[in-house]
């Protein structure tokens, strides 16, 4: 018996790829939005939050580039801390509260996570990530 060909559960496929281009054919828009990763989505749903009408041109899948390949996780910015980079660290923390809070509840939600106690790092860098996790 062969292989019986299952259709694709995504909304995202060559069908609903052709009517979105063809309609965008046809239609102008306020903004336009080229890649479908983090910041581009972002980008899209904050200004369609502003009743503004947004075109996202994502070549591949939606997080497929680099926020794929750093694991779809959105970070605090604990990373920077450990360059002593503050206002990134405090920016990128911000950004993630706001995200958490506001933008997109139902997409972003807290993951716990271990730091790692290494004897042979200094004091501060164990201080450092420590506060990292409350901001």
């Amino acid at each position: 018996m062969g292989a019986v060909a299952t259709p694709n559960p995504s909304w995202i496929n060559d069908q609903t790829r052709r009517r979105s281009l063809a309609h965008l054919g046809g239609h102008a828009v306020d903004v336009a939005v080229v890649g479908g990763g983090i910041t581009g989505v972002g980008v899209a749903l904050d200004a369609v939050s502003r009743g503004l009408s947004v075109a996202l041109l994502e070549s591949h899948d939606l997080a497929s580039g680099t926020s794929g390949y750093s694991s779809k996780l959105i970070h605090g910015g604990l990373r920077y801390l450990a360059t002593m980079d503050f206002p990134v660290a405090w920016e990128s923390a911000v950004e993630r509260r706001w995200l958490m809070s506001r933008i997109a509840p139902h997409l972003v939600h807290p993951l716990a996570f271990v730091i790692p106690d290494a004897r042979s790092a200094p004091v501060w860098e164990g201080l450092v990530a420590g506060a990292g996790t409350l901001i």
